[in-house]
């Protein structure tokens, strides 16, 4: 039995914007191993978003097949599906995605409490994640508050309050400074590291393609590539 958290095959995503057919996916196979950093990495427009939001369950493809951790996430109903997803996968994106009107706190617990976490143990774990990220003095700061760096830690916590088995991440260091860049680069190395937790993040930043175990690169909605 294969030891991949993460197998799709022949993935095909067909978008209509008016009435021009957009194939987004073209057949795309992607399996990512047990406790592995793996790359996404190709130029815009290539179907990398759309390849990691179909693995991320928030979106279908129009054909293939996606398991995670061994389930036939597409045979889920919506409420099985949104529990599995918050469960199991963190999500880190470009933009952070925080709720603006939430402090950093409050913004790193939500994932808990939605899973039904008791709020006492919720707090005490978010607050641990937090410090543990650098962000003790800015647990109640509104995101609006936050440096661009801080508010990807905020995310990064974020995505990881649910102890999931599989990380996310869109262009996270995307619109972030080198010095920046480099302390979400450590954070993801000692999660998957200490954590043994499975990384997919696409990219166009280098340093990140650097220390992946393996990149797949897209170009017009295929594979056409895999660095090992």
């Amino acid at each position: 039995m294969s030891d991949y958290v993460i197998e799709a095959r022949k993935l095909k995503k067909v978008f209509y914007i008016d009435t021009e057919k957009v194939e987004a996916l073209k057949g795309v196979d992607f399996f990512a191993e047990k406790g592995k950093i793996v790359g996404v990495m190709g130029p815009s427009g290539s179907g990398k978003t759309t390849l990691l939001h179909i693995l991320g369950t928030i979106d279908v493809p129009t054909e293939g097949n996606v398991f995670i951790d061994k389930q036939d996430v597409l045979k889920l109903n919506e409420k099985q599906l949104a529990r599995f997803r918050n469960k199991k996968i963190g999500f880190v994106f470009q933009f952070h995605n925080l709720l603006p009107e939430f402090t950093a706190l409050e913004n790193v617990m939500l994932p808990a409490l939605l899973y039904g976490k008791d709020k006492k143990k919720a707090e005490e774990k978010a607050l641990n994640l937090l410090k543990q990220l650098g962000l003790e003095d800015r647990i109640h700061h509104k995101p609006p508050q936050l440096s661009g760096g801080q508010q990807q830690r905020v995310a990064i916590a974020r995505a990881v309050i649910n102890e999931p088995i599989v990380i996310l991440a869109d262009e996270p260091t995307g619109n972030l400074d080198s010095e920046n860049s480099e302390r979400v680069i450590q954070i993801f190395k000692e999660l998957n590291q200490k954590k043994g937790i499975t990384i997919v993040i696409a990219t166009h930043d280098p340093q990140i393609a650097n220390f992946c175990h393996m990149v797949y690169y897209m170009k017009d909605g295929k594979i056409v590539d895999i660095y090992t």
